[in-house]
């Protein structure tokens, strides 16, 4: 029978001696040690060793691969894998809600560099309002829901009426929550003056909603009566230790796109 050296295997198989003797530590390989205290490795131990990569590149702890080696029957692994599948389908939902949602953040800090302190009309985009706080935390989505505020826009400035947490109609469609969220009310506006602000406060300055407001009114907007601000999530920095600059929205819904005559 042939035997191969600690560095023959770590050469043959890409694993480090630190690797190999932590393996061995676990059980799950159980080289010869010769007198002069040196390892020697069979062909059977090179076979396990390969079955470690593999199974470990599939995600599989050493508990499982020690037991897909040593205790499993053929029914038995098979559940075995029917559970990974299981496991690594979850794994890949979060992946896909975590895509979604770095997307949108990437998309949020365009429009960060490209409205701060400037005017457009956009569309307010279907948000469902979270009026129970407990399905947020039942379904662990609050890293993905967005305080918004409400207001009535006023001659002497914006009065705050409402306060809720929303969540994208198009993130409730990638976490699969196209049933449960259809039980809330909608927010959605065809067409809005948007633009961004920075703050040292987590709300919107009632200044900047009045500008908004007068900018709109100059253009010959008309204005619904309404305004939603949304402080951006992740989007707060420490310009020095008492300085904050919070980001937000600001939409307030106009009648049409178009200006009025």
């Amino acid at each position: 029978m042939k035997y191969y050296s600690i560095g023959e295997v770590s050469d043959r198989l890409g694993i480090s001696r630190d690797a190999l003797r932590f393996y061995e530590k676990k059980g799950i390989i159980q080289p010869k040690k010769e007198k002069n205290g040196y390892r020697t490795y069979t062909y059977d131990d090179l076979h396990k060793l390969s079955s470690i990569i593999f199974y470990r590149r599939l995600n599989f702890s050493l508990d499982d691969i020690y037991q897909i080696l040593y205790r499993s029957s053929l029914p038995s692994y098979r559940t075995m894998i029917q559970e990974k599948i299981t496991e690594e389908k979850l794994e890949v939902e979060k992946h896909q809600q975590s895509l979604v949602h770095l997307t949108h953040l990437k998309q949020l800090s365009k429009n960060v560099e490209l409205c701060l302190n400037r005017y457009e009309i956009r569309p307010l985009r279907r948000q469902y309002k979270i009026l129970d706080s407990n399905f947020i935390h039942q379904k662990g989505i609050s890293d993905l829901c967005y305080l918004y505020e409400e207001y009535r826009m006023e001659h002497d400035g914006p009065l705050k009426t409402n306060q809720y947490f929303v969540l994208a109609g198009h993130t409730a469609a990638a976490v699969r929550l196209y049933e449960e969220i259809e039980k809330f009310p909608i927010l959605q506006h065809t067409s809005c003056v948007y633009t961004i602000i920075a703050s040292n406060q987590p709300f919107a300055d009632p200044q900047a909603m009045t500008h908004a407001a007068n900018w709109a009114i100059s253009q010959g907007y008309a204005l619904l009566g309404t305004a939603y601000s949304g402080h951006l999530p992740g989007y707060t920095f420490q310009q020095s230790e008492s300085d904050p600059v919070y980001y937000i929205e600001l939409f307030l819904p106009i009648q049409t796109a178009g200006k009025c005559d």
